[in-house]
Parts: C-alpha cells; sequence; structure tokens
C-alpha cells in the first residue's frame, strides 16, 4: 500500500511538473488591445506619413510630410502630442523620403533620394538640421532603396535592390560609403522585399515574400547568406504585409493584414510559426496603416491612420 501510494504521488508530482514545463515553454498569448484615439483630428502627410523615434525616448512619433515642411508630434506613450515644425521649409525626395537612424545616437534622421544624391538631416530632438550630402551621385534601386542596419553597428545603412543584386552602403554617420554586393544574384520578392531583423542578432536580415513562400537571407555583417525558406507556404496580406517585433524578443515577426483580422507568425529565429489571429475583426487604415513601438515597450503595437483622426491598437 505504501509503495502505491508513492508512486502515485511521484505519478502527480511527474504530471504537474509536465504541465508547468508546457507552460512555461509556451509563448504566452498575445494580441493587438483594444482601439485609442491617439489624435482627436486628421493627421496625415500629401508626402508621406512615417512613425520613427525621431526624439530618442524609444517611442515611435508621429511624422507627416506635407508640399512645405515636415512636422512631428511626440508620442507620450498614451497619444501624439501637438504640432511641432521640425523643418522650415519643403524636405521630400523625389525618388522616395525615409525615417532612420544613420548616426548612431538614437534618434532617426530624415531621409531624401533624389535623382543626384542621398541628402540626410540629423535629428537633434527637436528638429531637423541642415541638409548633409550622404552621397555624391545617384543611389537608388530600381526594385526598391531602403534603409536599415544590416552590420550591427547601431546605424542604418543605405541598401538598394536592382535587377541583378542587393547593394549596401555602410553608414559611418557622416555620409554612406562605397558600393558592396551582399548578394551575387538577384533577391527581391513578387510580393514584397523587406529588410528587418528576424533572428534576433541585431542585424536586418533581408526578406522576401513570393507567391508560394517567405524566404531569409541571414545577414552576417558584409553579405546576406543562402536562402533559407521561413514559411512552407503562401503567407501575405492583401492589405499589406509587414515585418516587426510585436512580441518584444528582439526579433521581427511577420504580420499580415486581410479584410478580416491581423495575423501574426512569430520568429523563432529559424522560421516563422504558425498563425496567431492578433485581432478578431479588420483593423486597417484608409490613409496607412503600420507597426512601431509607439508605447516604449519594446513591441511594434498596430497604428491605422484614417481620414478623421489616428488610432493605436498595443500589442500585449
Amino acid at each position: 500500500m505504501k509503495k502505491t501510494r508513492v508512486k502515485l504521488i511521484a505519478s502527480v508530482v511527474l504530471f504537474a511538473a509536465v504541465v508547468l514545463l508546457s507552460i512555461l515553454g509556451s509563448p504566452a498569448q498575445a494580441q493587438f488591445n483594444l482601439n485609442e484615439s491617439w489624435t482627436q483630428n486628421p493627421y496625415y502627410g500629401s508626402r508621406g506619413t512615417f512613425f520613427a523615434d525621431v526624439t530618442g525616448d524609444g517611442r515611435a512619433d508621429a511624422i507627416v510630410v506635407n508640399d512645405d515642411k515636415v512636422t512631428v508630434r511626440r508620442s507620450n506613450g498614451f497619444s501624439f502630442t501637438g504640432n511641432e515644425s521640425w523643418t522650415q521649409n519643403p524636405y521630400y525626395g523625389s525618388r522616395g523620403t525615409f525615417f532612420a537612424d544613420v548616426t548612431g545616437d538614437g534618434r532617426a534622421d530624415a531621409i531624401v533620394v533624389n535623382d543626384d544624391k542621398v541628402t540626410v538631416r540629423r535629428s537633434n530632438g527637436f528638429s531637423f538640421t541642415g541638409n548633409e550630402s550622404f552621397t555624391q551621385n545617384p543611389y537608388y534601386g530600381s526594385r526598391g532603396t531602403f534603409f536599415a542596419d544590416v552590420t550591427r553597428d547601431g546605424r542604418a545603412d543605405a541598401i538598394v535592390v536592382n535587377d541583378d543584386k542587393v547593394t549596401v552602403r555602410r553608414s559611418n554617420g557622416f555620409s554612406f560609403t562605397g558600393n558592396e554586393s551582399w548578394t551575387q544574384n538577384p533577391y527581391y520578392g513578387s510580393r514584397g522585399t523587406f529588410f528587418a531583423d528576424v533572428t534576433g542578432d541585431g542585424r536586418a536580415d533581408a526578406i522576401v515574400v513570393n507567391d508560394d513562400k517567405v524566404t531569409v537571407r541571414r545577414s552576417n555583417s558584409f553579405s546576406f547568406t543562402g536562402n533559407e525558406s521561413w514559411t512552407q507556404n503562401p503567407y501575405y496580406g492583401s492589405r499589406g504585409t509587414f515585418f516587426a517585433d510585436v512580441t518584444g524578443d528582439g526579433r521581427a515577426d511577420a504580420i499580415v493584414v486581410n479584410d478580416d483580422k491581423v495575423t501574426v507568425r512569430r520568429s523563432n529565429g529559424s522560421s516563422f510559426n504558425g498563425n496567431e489571429s492578433f485581432t478578431q475583426n479588420p483593423y486597417y487604415g484608409s490613409r496607412g496603416t503600420f507597426f512601431a513601438d509607439v508605447t516604449g515597450d519594446g513591441k511594434a503595437d498596430a497604428i491605422v491612420v484614417n481620414d478623421d483622426k489616428v488610432t493605436v491598437r498595443r500589442a500585449f
């Protein structure tokens, strides 16, 4: 009887341990929370609307680019505050306008790509300063131009995707240096090309979304390595496909926005896991849908810009 009781207790303890380990080893259920109005009136730009941390406080701010100037509304973690003019004159590019930290000070700078060169205006936390030529000649891609830190030095590098290959110019904080071929062959997606850190090593990787699957080439700081299939089936959204860290683990996750809901596949560092519904209903904007950390908790939130206001759903 005593041996039987000991065995029974051991079995119960073992079962409880297995259940506990299963719970602890499983990722917590996550989603985007309820709608929050972060502006009480319309806020979008005729030349573009962006979300990036221009103040260096860890929260993405709301940036609009209009014909006359660039305006910022700071995030205070609960809303976007009043309008601030960060330029006194027009600042946008014929080939693209971007916001990324190219100087490594933790603040996103304003980057414009024109037919002749790439120009930067540094953020000083209160405005974008004077023009600086970061290239002396044209630098843009026929398949796309991007700015992301592929070398893990804290500075966003300039990436162009052309029909034949992907080229990088590293940022040294004052300019983009010479061309480096980071692939020896074409690498772009029929459904989109992206650069984000999906492995959690601090380097933005190259991601292509095609009709059949999502493929990743990891950055090793000098090139993008061989193809890795991160999904075994199609994964893209009718309203948009995005890559951002919504779980706070340092790895960018795959996000698709469809007519009915927002779905996420978490990155485990080697692939994207199964589908998770992060909303139970439609969530996209008539003026744009974005994913950026506006609260400063390390997780990208869902932001929609509509004709009347900007709405946020926090990731938790």
